[in-house]
Protein backbone atom coordinates (compact mmCIF):
# COMPACT_ATOMS: atom_id res chain seq x y z
CA UNK A 1 0.00 0.00 0.00
CA UNK A 2 1.70 3.03 -0.92
CA UNK A 3 2.18 6.15 2.01
CA UNK A 4 -0.15 8.08 0.08
CA UNK A 5 -3.10 5.78 0.51
CA UNK A 6 -2.23 5.31 4.19
CA UNK A 7 -1.47 8.79 5.28
CA UNK A 8 -4.92 9.56 5.94
CA UNK A 9 -5.51 6.52 8.18
CA UNK A 10 -5.55 7.28 11.68
CA UNK A 11 -3.36 4.26 13.13
CA UNK A 12 -0.58 6.24 10.98
CA UNK A 13 -0.93 9.50 12.79
CA UNK A 14 2.25 10.23 14.47
CA UNK A 15 1.38 14.12 15.12
CA UNK A 16 -1.79 15.54 17.05
CA UNK A 17 -2.15 19.50 16.61
CA UNK A 18 -4.86 19.92 19.67
CA UNK A 19 -5.86 23.69 20.03
CA UNK A 20 -6.01 24.71 23.97
CA UNK A 21 -9.04 25.98 23.43
CA UNK A 22 -10.21 22.52 22.67
CA UNK A 23 -8.49 21.53 25.98
CA UNK A 24 -9.87 24.35 28.02
CA UNK A 25 -13.52 23.09 26.48
CA UNK A 26 -12.97 19.70 27.09
CA UNK A 27 -11.77 20.21 31.07
CA UNK A 28 -15.22 22.73 31.58
CA UNK A 29 -17.63 20.01 30.41
CA UNK A 30 -16.22 17.16 32.17
CA UNK A 31 -16.21 19.92 35.57
CA UNK A 32 -19.61 20.96 35.06
CA UNK A 33 -20.54 16.97 34.82
CA UNK A 34 -18.42 16.52 38.28
CA UNK A 35 -20.30 19.02 40.31
CA UNK A 36 -22.91 16.87 40.10
CA UNK A 37 -20.79 13.64 40.92
CA UNK A 38 -21.05 12.34 37.02
CA UNK A 39 -18.66 11.25 34.37
CA UNK A 40 -18.97 12.72 31.70
CA UNK A 41 -17.51 12.49 28.09
CA UNK A 42 -16.47 14.73 25.56
CA UNK A 43 -15.49 13.94 21.64
CA UNK A 44 -12.76 15.54 19.84
CA UNK A 45 -13.49 15.61 15.99
CA UNK A 46 -10.97 16.47 13.43
CA UNK A 47 -9.31 15.80 10.06
CA UNK A 48 -6.49 13.43 9.31
CA UNK A 49 -3.72 13.61 6.49
CA UNK A 50 0.00 13.40 6.23
CA UNK A 51 0.11 11.18 9.48
CA UNK A 52 -1.11 13.91 11.80
CA UNK A 53 -4.81 14.43 12.81
CA UNK A 54 -5.87 18.49 13.81
CA UNK A 55 -8.85 18.87 16.25
CA UNK A 56 -10.72 20.75 14.51
CA UNK A 57 -13.84 20.66 17.79
CA UNK A 58 -15.19 19.04 21.02
CA UNK A 59 -17.98 18.04 21.10
CA UNK A 60 -20.60 16.66 23.91
CA UNK A 61 -22.65 14.07 22.90
CA UNK A 62 -26.23 13.88 24.96
CA UNK A 63 -25.75 11.38 27.61
CA UNK A 64 -27.18 9.87 30.48
CA UNK A 65 -25.38 9.97 33.94
CA UNK A 66 -25.28 6.45 35.96
CA UNK A 67 -24.67 6.89 39.55
CA UNK A 68 -25.41 3.88 41.79
CA UNK A 69 -23.93 1.44 44.48
CA UNK A 70 -21.46 -0.21 41.76
CA UNK A 71 -19.94 3.54 40.50
CA UNK A 72 -20.32 6.07 37.87
CA UNK A 73 -20.85 6.59 34.09
CA UNK A 74 -22.42 7.66 31.41
CA UNK A 75 -24.83 6.16 28.35
CA UNK A 76 -24.86 7.17 25.06
CA UNK A 77 -28.05 5.93 23.27
CA UNK A 78 -27.88 4.45 19.79
CA UNK A 79 -30.02 7.40 18.28
CA UNK A 80 -27.38 9.59 19.15
CA UNK A 81 -24.28 7.76 17.94
CA UNK A 82 -26.18 7.93 14.56
CA UNK A 83 -26.38 11.44 14.98
CA UNK A 84 -22.83 11.85 15.63
CA UNK A 85 -21.88 10.17 12.53
CA UNK A 86 -24.14 11.83 10.59
CA UNK A 87 -22.60 14.99 11.52
CA UNK A 88 -19.34 13.87 10.98
CA UNK A 89 -20.04 12.77 7.16
CA UNK A 90 -21.60 16.30 6.90
CA UNK A 91 -18.72 18.26 8.28
CA UNK A 92 -16.28 16.04 6.87
CA UNK A 93 -14.56 15.28 10.24
CA UNK A 94 -13.35 12.28 11.43
CA UNK A 95 -13.89 11.02 15.16
CA UNK A 96 -10.23 11.48 16.66
CA UNK A 97 -10.97 10.73 20.35
CA UNK A 98 -13.29 10.12 23.14
CA UNK A 99 -12.39 11.69 26.68
CA UNK A 100 -13.95 11.05 29.84
CA UNK A 101 -13.78 12.15 33.75
CA UNK A 102 -13.29 9.68 36.83
CA UNK A 103 -13.84 10.54 39.98
CA UNK A 104 -10.37 10.01 41.41
CA UNK A 105 -7.61 8.64 39.60
CA UNK A 106 -7.10 8.35 35.84
CA UNK A 107 -6.98 5.05 33.75
CA UNK A 108 -9.07 2.85 31.42
CA UNK A 109 -11.28 0.73 32.76
CA UNK A 110 -12.71 -2.92 31.63
CA UNK A 111 -16.20 -0.67 30.97
CA UNK A 112 -13.98 1.94 29.32
CA UNK A 113 -12.48 -1.25 27.32
CA UNK A 114 -15.32 -2.63 26.43
CA UNK A 115 -18.33 0.15 25.42
CA UNK A 116 -15.54 2.73 23.97
CA UNK A 117 -17.16 4.81 20.99
CA UNK A 118 -14.09 4.88 19.45
CA UNK A 119 -12.96 1.81 17.86
CA UNK A 120 -10.68 2.79 14.69
CA UNK A 121 -7.34 1.27 14.87
CA UNK A 122 -5.11 4.50 16.33
CA UNK A 123 -7.49 5.92 17.97
CA UNK A 124 -7.15 7.72 20.95
CA UNK A 125 -8.76 7.33 24.48
CA UNK A 126 -7.70 10.17 27.55
CA UNK A 127 -9.58 9.91 31.02
CA UNK A 128 -9.49 12.68 32.93
CA UNK A 129 -9.06 12.11 36.76
CA UNK A 130 -10.83 14.25 39.53
CA UNK A 131 -14.20 14.81 37.86
CA UNK A 132 -11.79 17.24 35.99
CA UNK A 133 -10.83 19.69 39.24
CA UNK A 134 -7.36 20.96 38.56
CA UNK A 135 -5.48 22.69 35.66
CA UNK A 136 -6.67 21.83 32.01
CA UNK A 137 -3.18 19.98 31.32
CA UNK A 138 -3.46 16.83 29.40
CA UNK A 139 0.37 16.15 31.21
CA UNK A 140 -2.42 14.92 34.11
CA UNK A 141 -4.64 12.87 32.34
CA UNK A 142 -4.18 8.95 30.88
CA UNK A 143 -3.49 8.74 27.55
CA UNK A 144 -4.64 5.54 25.89
CA UNK A 145 -4.33 4.37 21.94
CA UNK A 146 -6.27 1.69 20.18
CA UNK A 147 -3.48 -0.69 18.98
CA UNK A 148 -3.95 -4.14 17.68
CA UNK A 149 -7.81 -3.58 19.22
CA UNK A 150 -6.47 -3.37 22.08
CA UNK A 151 -6.54 0.30 24.64
CA UNK A 152 -2.44 0.45 25.66
CA UNK A 153 -1.63 3.43 27.73
CA UNK A 154 0.61 5.98 26.61
CA UNK A 155 4.08 6.76 28.32
CA UNK A 156 4.70 10.43 29.52
CA UNK A 157 7.52 10.76 26.19
CA UNK A 158 5.21 9.36 23.53
CA UNK A 159 2.61 11.60 24.83
CA UNK A 160 5.00 14.47 24.51
CA UNK A 161 5.49 13.10 21.16
CA UNK A 162 2.48 12.85 19.71
CA UNK A 163 0.79 16.14 20.88
CA UNK A 164 0.94 19.31 20.29
CA UNK A 165 -0.94 21.58 22.32
CA UNK A 166 -1.24 25.05 20.37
Amino acid sequence: MSSEATSGRLEHVSRVELPRHVVVQTQMALRNFGAAGNEGLVLWLGEVANGAAIVRAAMVPPQRSIRNEDGVGYFIDTGTLFEVNRFLSAKRLRLLAQVHSHPTEAYHSQTDDEYAIVTTEGGFSLVVPDFAIGPAVIDRWAIYRLRDRCWTRLKPLEVEGIFSVT
